[in-house]
Formats: C-alpha cells, sequence, structure tokens
C-alpha cells in the first residue's frame, strides 16, 4: 500500500505544480480562479496522503469530503461580480483545458485501479472519495471550458444544468 500512496502523492503533487502554473497564464478571471482552486484541492489531497503514508491508518481519513461544492459556490460568486465583457473573455489556453482534463480521467482511473486492489473498507472508501474528487474536477474543467468556448451547444446541453447559475 506505500507504493500506491507514493504513486498517489507524486500525482497530486504534479496536478498541483501543473495548476499553478496554468492559472499563471489564464487572462479570464473564472478560468485563473478555478486552476486556483483545483490547485488548492491538490494540496489538500497531498496532505491526506502525507499523513495517511506516515500513519497507515485509514481511520485518520473517514471525514475526507469532497470540496466540489465550495468550488461552485466561489466560482458562483466570482461569476455574478464579473462583467459580461470579462464572462465571455476568449479562452486563453485551450490546450491546458484538454491537458487538465486528461490528467483528471488519468486520476480518475487511477484511483479506480487502487480501489479494485484495496484490501479494507477503509482504503476502498479512500479511494472511492478520490475517484469522485477527480471526478468532480473534471466536471468543473469541462462545464468552465465549453461554457468559455462560447458554443450555442453548452446553453441547449442538459450538462449545462451542472452550473446552470452560468446560463444568464
Amino acid at each position: 500500500m506505500k507504493e500506491i500512496l507514493e504513486k498517489a502523492l507524486k500525482f497530486e503533487q504534479e496536478g498541483y505544480k501543473y495548476y499553478m502554473k496554468i492559472s499563471s497564464q489564464m487572462a479570464n478571471p473564472l478560468a485563473k480562479r478555478l486552476f486556483e482552486s483545483l490547485a488548492q484541492q491538490e494540496k489538500v489531497h497531498e496532505k491526506i496522503i502525507k499523513d495517511l503514508y506516515a500513519s497507515n491508518n485509514y481511520d485518520s481519513v473517514k471525514e475526507f469530503k469532497s470540496n466540489a461544492a465550495l468550488l461552485e459556490e466561489e466560482l458562483k460568486a466570482l461569476f455574478s461580480r464579473l462583467e459580461e465583457s470579462q464572462r465571455k473573455m476568449p479562452l486563453d489556453h485551450v490546450e491546458g483545458y484538454k491537458l487538465a482534463m486528461e490528467m483528471e480521467k488519468r486520476g480518475y482511473e487511477m484511483y479506480r485501479k487502487f480501489y479494485s486492489e484495496a484490501k479494507s473498507k477503509q482504503e476502498k472508501d479512500f479511494f472511492e472519495a478520490l475517484m469522485k474528487e477527480e471526478l468532480e474536477h473534471l466536471n468543473s474543467l469541462d462545464n468552465v471550458y465549453r461554457f468559455l468556448t462560447g458554443t450555442e451547444v453548452w446553453y441547449s446541453e442538459e450538462e449545462s444544468k451542472v452550473w446552470n447559475w452560468m446560463n444568464t
């Protein structure tokens, strides 16, 4: 299990570095804040994994809960303060979004594999929580990406209801 946690730790550290780098390149305030928030969530994951690695006690992370709702509320508040021109600024780093979404998919698959290899219920619960986090990150990235690309499809698709407050 220590080897698995080392892989998870490395993945979260790389995610943090990537999100901080990409956020520094964003001109759109919504996109910038999304990447900053994702970076901070990766730091939280890193700390949880480090603590677990040190203690080897999965009971210490039973309170692990997603920050996805907090991310949405934060972006919603920012969105409401932005002027229309700032909301729809062109997407300034398309490849950054695509790479971030691929990274989150890889993370999800990695944690799904670890989940299937887990021996105890606590281990399974832990990796299931990380899978959910990666999926929430992917959904957040996808929703903002599709909104900022300005496609009319975003407005008509059912998935725009993920954050329907952006539909103003």
